[in-house]
């Protein structure tokens, strides 16, 4: 499935080796249950981690839905995921209707996927194999700087730009990029 690049990369990325989001089940807004099952077969999982608060996060409702659209026929899965223990699903709901989020948007209070895919900041993209390797982590684009500052456009769309590769049967430009935005509160326990 992937080139031998793609391979070698994900042997030898990171000290311990790749990160592996696997072994969760988590709950959508609508109360349907979806785990690393649903991803078989499939080319690439983007997982999306959003903040119902977070101006930034939100900002980004547009972008979403332009990738929704650009990857829909190219065996790529998205989530949105609520790391947030105080968002409900009916809160999950409200936002994903009021910002127009057109993906499945999963509920993580205890940070189960957060924690295995390592995200701390929302908006966070994670790009995965369908075997759960996290083969990008960062930012959807470079619209904010690390100041906060905001361009008008990015120069860099790093979520496309990874997607686009991994789909290509190649490593992502970027395994890591920082990301921009709202920390997440703690874990429900």
């Amino acid at each position: 499935m992937y080139s031998g690049v793609v391979l070698a990369w994900l042997l030898t990325a990171g000290a311990g080796g790749p990160a592996v989001v696997k072994d969760f089940a988590l709950a959508d807004a609508a109360g349907k249950n979806h785990s690393p099952a649903e991803w078989q077969g499939k080319n690439a999982v983007v997982l999306l981690f959003l903040g119902t608060e977070c101006p930034v996060s939100n900002g980004y409702a547009p972008e979403y839905a332009r990738l929704v659209q650009t990857f829909a026929d190219r065996g790529v899965l998205i989530y949105g995921v609520h790391a947030d223990p105080s968002v409900s699903a009916a809160d999950a709901r409200k936002h994903a209707a009021e910002y127009r989020l057109r993906f499945p948007v999963l509920l993580d209070p205890a940070q189960v996927v957060a924690r295995q895919a390592g995200v701390r900041i929302v908006p966070t993209a994670v790009v995965l194999s369908a075997e759960g390797r996290v083969l990008y982590r960062g930012r959807i684009d470079d619209r904010y700087s690390a100041d906060g500052k905001r361009r008008e456009e990015p120069s860099s769309k790093d979520l496309e730009k990874a997607v686009a590769a991994v789909l290509d049967g190649k490593s992502p430009p970027a395994a890591e990029t920082k990301p921009f935005g709202c920390p997440l509160p703690p874990p429900a326990k």
